[in-house]
């Protein structure tokens, strides 16, 4: 997913990298029509402010707005050298695929009811359920990327209360390899 940083989203960072917004949040910025017409011009070609209030029909103030509501969504990107908009090209496609992974449809694998608005409520007791949530929290670490345990301890903390626990569980499952000094973490 390419991100550019003049985003403002407000989603959980994780690993130096916005996670994609939610399906809900998708729906939740996309209600309005104003944002669905500026979302149909961009998606056509447009790349201004001027260019999607043409395309889209608005007024040039309500364009940019629309436009910034995107951005604030994470489903445009905004250029500040060329004064240009984009489409981010795989939002859509990352929310689903978060949105199966967390709620176990698609596959019905019970994780699902471990989530609640992208955090997790509690640990799995039963082994089988607890490696697929657990799965799903390691997804928040780059492979080959090495943490402190600081930075591991944060973005376990985005995720449940129990930092600690959530941390000795993904290093129990080896899905986080933890250095002989105890310092630093690498995914495996």
């Amino acid at each position: 997913m390419t991100m550019n940083t003049d985003s403002t989203g407000t989603g959980r960072r994780t690993g130096g990298a916005e996670l994609p917004p939610s399906c809900r949040d998708l729906i939740g910025v996309l209600a309005q029509s104003d944002r669905r017409d500026a979302f149909a011009a961009l998606a056509l070609g447009a790349n201004s402010v001027a260019q999607v209030a043409e395309r889209a029909g608005l007024r040039p103030a309500a364009a940019a707005v629309a436009l910034r509501k995107l951005v604030d969504g994470r489903i445009a990107a905004y250029d500040a050298d060329t004064r240009t908009y984009r489409l981010i090209d795989d939002t859509f496609r990352l929310a689903v695929q978060a949105e199966v992974r967390i709620s176990g449809r698609g596959g019905g694998d019970g994780a699902g009811a471990y989530f609640r608005k992208g955090r997790l409520t509690s640990m799995p007791g039963k082994a089988e359920v607890r490696s697929r949530v657990l799965t799903v929290v390691a997804d928040s670490f780059e492979p080959g990327v090495t943490y402190s345990e600081a930075k591991v301890n944060a973005i376990c903390g985005q995720w449940f209360d129990d930092w600690v626990t959530l941390r000795r569980a993904l290093v129990d499952e080896e899905l986080l390899r933890r250095d002989e000094s105890g310092t630093r973490y690498a995914r495996t």
